[in-house]
């Protein structure tokens, strides 16, 4: 196995590889909370003007309706990701009321959101998945179900994919789709193996009055939502990553039992996933193969406009591309049940302690992915994301939590938190292009489409010279400068060229 992930390194310096290997897909989902300016839960409707939370792709609400998914499409490249959530973000800035604000962190607004938690337990209007929210709500709590996160989907270069496995991995799986599911599955294990550094690195849910946590616990922390009293099954319902086949057999014995409600039950901090595929329906995934992992242990990060930086997904995509070159470690049951225990440990410490342990742990990854830089001739991005993650492993003060624990005031970031919502309204009210994000590429009228077209829950493709608006099976391609008249507005263009799209748009 050393030789051949000795040849396997060789192949991926070679240039016709080497090209594929940084070229992974990301697609980003963002929870966050429409609360007043007050700090209080937002008890407006869900914007009317969205519409279609059945069918839109793009926007939609959680829990409870004050609560905002952002979901971006999958594209390649960090910085990408993160611009189509920038834009987003501005299109529903654009709808709120003028005393709403989007809430930056992971945990609700404490003291004042208390006063809502009755309210909030009930403030669904998706009838289509009441009984699913109710469940929830009943089982784990309203204050779990009310966590802001963000979910970073990934998934390799498919050509790259293909060519590993038929040039060295032929031998040892029957097929493709048998590879790809073993590949996948061992990024999840590795990346449940380093949680803790991500945790260490990201953590940013340092104090709460919501949370349930024992008297003796002294805040602030690091990250109450990614700790053992955050975002989690029940103790004897967790879900092991052992094993492919040990994960997806509990899976299914928790769904066929009644144990979970359905898949989405599954808290555990990355799921493996397959574009267009009944979630539920995890032998049809096996069958035609896993083709992205779902990481779920992110918290919001407040000092990054939409909650996630590029850095962040940067790092994570050097660690996936280090299972590429060299295998998991021995007894890894025993290192994985280690590595829950130790996530924990890092997720309840104080934001600015860290143990000589985890310093020198830290500080050997760091060395390992700092050589796959240099080996491969890593883009320059790759390199920075690095340097920053080196900073903060050497002075916990630089990491997020630490930063937020001198916010800190009466025991509460309320003050910071509504600082930064009022700070990051006013700047997107005050853009000066319908999607800034992408106003060095498109021009405005294209950017108005674009905005209408997520708006009514219109699929968006982007490329390099235009963009593809979808709805079922027609398309329509419109260039990236172009020039449109639009007498009766940019929506209604929309619908006149999709009537299709009309009949989606009754069900709010």
């Amino acid at each position: 196995m050393a030789d051949r992930y000795a040849v396997i390194r060789q192949a991926l310096s070679e240039p016709e590889l080497n090209a594929k290997l940084f070229a992974s897909e990301f697609g980003l989902e963002a929870k966050k909370h429409r609360v007043l300016t007050n700090g209080r839960a937002s008890r407006y409707p869900y914007p009317e003007a969205l519409r279609s939370r059945r069918h839109n792709l793009y926007l939609n609400s959680g829990f409870t309706d004050n609560m905002i998914d952002f979901e971006t499409s999958p594209v390649v490249g960090s910085k990408n990701a993160v611009r189509q959530l920038k834009m987003l973000e501005q299109i529903m800035v654009g709808q709120l009321h003028e005393d709403e604000r989007l809430w930056p962190l992971s945990l609700a607004p404490a003291p004042v959101y208390n006063h809502d938690l009755d309210y909030l337990m009930t403030a669904n209007t998706k009838s289509w998945d009441q009984a699913n929210h109710d469940y929830l709500g009943k089982k784990y709590g309203i204050t779990q179900e009310l966590l802001g996160d963000v979910h970073v989907n990934f998934s390799l270069n498919k050509e790259l994919l293909k060519a590993l496995y038929e040039q060295f991995y032929k031998d040892e799986y029957h097929s493709l789709v048998d590879f790809q599911n073993h590949l996948y599955f061992k990024m999840a294990q590795c990346f449940v193996l380093y949680q803790w550094l991500f945790t260490y690195l990201y953590g940013a849910s340092p104090v709460s009055e919501d949370v349930n946590v024992p008297e003796h616990l002294e805040l602030p922390v690091r990250s109450l939502r990614c700790s053992d009293y955050g975002d989690d099954n029940l103790p004897n319902e967790q879900v092991s990553y052992n094993s492919l086949e040990e994960h997806f057999s509990k899976l299914q014995q928790f769904l066929d039992d009644g144990t979970y409600y359905s898949i989405k039950e599954f808290f555990g901090p990355v799921r493996c996933r397959r574009h267009n595929q009944d979630v539920g329906d995890l032998q049809g995934m096996l069958t035609k193969g896993i083709n992205y992992l779902e990481f779920r242990s992110f918290d919001l990060d407040p000092l990054s406009r939409t909650g996630v930086s590029d850095d962040t997904i940067n790092f994570l995509e050097l660690l996936m591309i280090n299972t590429l070159v060299k295998p998991l470690p021995d007894n890894l049951p025993e290192k994985l049940a280690t590595a829950r225990k130790l996530n924990n440990e890092v997720a309840l410490q104080k934001p600015k302690e860290q143990t000589p342990e985890m310093h020198e742990a830290a500080i050997k990854i760091i060395a390992e992915l700092q050589d796959l830089v240099d080996e491969f001739n890593a883009p320059r991005e790759y390199r920075l994301a690095l340097k920053f993650v080196q900073r903060r492993v050497d002075d916990p003060a630089l990491t997020i939590s630490g930063q937020l624990a001198d916010q800190i005031e009466n025991g509460n970031l309320l003050s910071f938190g509504l600082k930064l919502a009022n700070d990051r309204f006013t700047a997107n009210m005050n853009m000066s292009h319908p999607l800034q994000a992408i106003s060095n590429e498109y021009s405005d009228d294209t950017q108005r489409l674009i905005k209408a077209a997520i708006e009514l829950g219109v699929n968006v493709s982007f490329d390099d010279d235009g963009v593809t608006l979808t709805v079922g099976d027609h398309d329509e391609t419109y260039e990236a400068q172009g020039e449109f008249d639009f007498p009766d507005g940019p929506r209604k263009y929309i619908l006149d060229t999709f009537p299709e799209a009309i009949k989606f748009q009754e069900q709010q």
